[in-house]
């Protein structure tokens, strides 16, 4: 036999290998490694009727004949393919619960975490769920240092404002994005006021709780004070198609396309439940409504609905199938929280799905990137396909009350219709 590592069966997933892989294999071991039925634990009769077709092979005997394989064989015999078992999330807390107990597992443990996931690790430690416990904690702080009434439901109008937008979490790369949108679409003053309450919350909250946090989130940003004046230039569509080459999820490239496609504002999407997808008229119900934003639809390419009903949807399904548990063992999440997060189009983590888009963008650009980008993007590809400014408007949530109302109150109306027509007439198409 090889001196090579054999297969080990409690790796494989042997249920994905079909009866026409398993015959294949044993006729490889038979007639070109000499292997008897007696190394296989099995009798000539049985062999002879697995052969025959008479018997399928079990999972018992395709065990024993992977034990005589090496991975290079099965690869081989397979044709590069080979069915790795998956780890559960049970597995995954065996492991966790004898790194506790074992320091010398423990070590190699984060030595391969730290190699392999440093990212994604590194990026949970960056990311603070705020809850209604720490606004009340702000302002229980601020009325301790004598702040005047008025500068405090000043600093709440912004803090709510913000944490509204970025659905309760604050991260680096969140906190940028949404500045710089505010920043283009509400001026340098309200963008002051906004970064300046943020600070503040974090400081009188957060540096308490969480030094390490504090500092990675405080120093992620900048009060602003005047509006930068060198602009990168937007990224052409042919780029915007390589980024959406590189990135690597399914559902990065689901929100990397709706950004570009639909000019939404990067925080939109992950306010869209399941129940605001109309798939039969290509239609995102985004339902947000704010003083000065009412972005209340926005319209599908029939090849981005393909996509989304071919790929990312089944691939969402899969993710909420093994994640529950872990939501479970998370403090922050109770029965309604999860009940939330399972009812969202896009259920996944914000700040994953911003990195490997910027990752993406930045190998394309050589550059940062920010996702308010996509926005500006989209507004411009608009006007330059003759579009007018009124409808860039509405399609974008920057309408009158009227056209509040009139979209709002209807689920489909004539408007609705003539807006998808001009959004499917010109708008950039990223999977064409």
């Amino acid at each position: 036999m090889s001196g090579r590592p054999m297969v080990d069966c409690q790796h494989i997933a042997i249920g994905e290998i079909n009866n026409e892989q398993r015959l294949l294999i044993l006729n490889y071991l038979i007639n070109t490694k000499g292997v008897k039925p007696r190394d296989l634990g099995v009798t000539h009769d049985y062999i002879s009727k697995v052969r025959r077709g008479a018997a399928r092979v079990g999972d018992g005997l395709l065990c024993s004949m992977l034990k005589l394989l090496t991975i290079e064989e099965l690869q081989a015999l397979l044709r590069g393919w080979v069915p790795e078992k998956r780890a559960t999330l049970s597995d995954a807390l065996r492991v966790i619960i004898t790194a506790r107990e074992d320091p010398s597992f423990r070590e190699q443990f984060l030595a391969l975490l730290s190699r392999y996931l440093g990212d994604y690790v590194q990026s949970l430690g960056k990311t603070w769920h705020v809850t209604q416990d720490d606004v009340e904690a702000y302002v229980k702080a601020m009325r301790l240092k004598g702040v005047k009434e008025k500068t405090l439901r000043d600093r709440l109008y912004y803090i709510q404002r913000a944490l509204s937008e970025l659905d309760w979490v604050l991260s680096p790369e969140g906190i940028r994005d949404y500045l710089a949108e505010v920043l283009e679409e509400d001026g340098h003053n309200v963008a002051r006021h906004i970064s300046a309450s943020l600070k503040s919350l974090l400081k009188n909250v957060l540096q308490p709780k969480d030094p390490g946090l504090f500092g990675i989130l405080y120093n992620s940003f900048k009060v602003i004070k005047s509006r930068p004046s060198n602009r990168a230039r937007l990224p052409t569509i042919e780029e915007l198609r390589q980024i959406l080459q590189g990135i690597e999820s399914i559902e990065a490239k689901t929100y990397f396309i709706i950004l570009a496609e639909t000019g939404l504002r990067p925080g939109e999407p992950f306010l869209v439940t399941m129940d605001d997808v109309d798939l039969e008229h290509g239609m995102l119900r985004i339902g947000k409504v704010t003083e000065t934003k009412r972005a209340f639809v926005a319209f599908l390419r029939p090849e981005t609905l393909e996509f989304i009903k071919g790929q990312y949807l089944p691939r969402r399904e899969r993710f909420l199938g093994s994640i529950e548990n872990a939501w479970r063992a998370t403090p922050w999440m109770n029965d309604e929280a999860i009940a939330r997060a399972k009812s969202k189009f896009l259920p996944f983590d914000q700040s994953r799905l911003r990195r490997e888009i910027k990752e993406a963008a930045k190998q394309v650009l050589n550059r940062d990137f920010e996702l308010y980008e996509l926005r500006k993007f989209f507004a411009t590809w608009m006007i330059s396909q003759g579009v007018p400014e009124s409808i860039v408007n509405t399609l974008q949530g920057r309408a009158p009350p009227t056209e509040y109302r009139v979209l709002i109150e209807h689920y489909w109306s004539p408007r609705h219709e003539e807006l998808r027509q001009w959004y499917l007439k010109h708008a950039p198409c990223l999977l064409c």
